[in-house]
């Protein structure tokens, strides 16, 4: 499956991930307090990421360029419908995560007839907070992960659509 996002100014294209998509996400590296979302730090999230392929609920995403970009997933945790987002790490923190979620999230709305989105982000993770913040998510918790045995502040966020 793939769509084309026209109300946004990136030109995405939403992919059902395959083997070498996977391959590839998992050797994005982040620097500095962001390797915390480094992919290949535990079995565990491998073993998430390799699941992506043929999913229904996790894509792939290519610029115009044919160039993988980033990965989403769009999921449940118990009654809440969350979404997951990922950027290729040599493009993040260039100005274009507004544009890029909003992609995402116009992508969302239209495959699963959405009223809200929810997602959790790292507290630390000010980049990421600015841009939700500005596309019109609401923090609606704050709470405690342990990952890897390290105690990690999340915030919970939720964008309501008004329809």
């Amino acid at each position: 499956m793939s769509y084309n996002s026209a109300k946004s100014e990136m030109r995405l294209e939403y992919r059902v991930p395959i083997k070498s998509d996977v391959e590839d996400i998992l050797t994005w590296e982040y620097e500095g307090i962001y390797s915390f979302y480094n992919n290949n730090v535990s079995k565990e999230k491998i073993e998430f990421i390799k699941s992506f392929i043929d999913s229904d609920n996790d894509f792939s995403i290519y610029n115009e360029f044919n160039e993988l970009i980033g990965n989403c997933s769009f999921y449940y945790i118990g009654e809440f419908f969350c979404l997951g987002v990922q950027m290729r790490p040599t493009i993040t923190g260039k100005g274009f995560g507004t544009e890029f979620v909003k992609s995402i999230i116009e992508f969302g709305k239209e495959k699963y007839n959405l009223s809200y989105i929810d997602l959790t982000v790292a507290k630390f993770n000010k980049r990421a907070i600015k841009v939700y913040d500005k596309l019109g998510f609401e923090v609606v918790e704050e709470f405690v992960n342990t990952i890897r045995g390290v105690d990690y502040d999340f915030i919970a966020m939720r964008l309501n659509f008004d329809y």
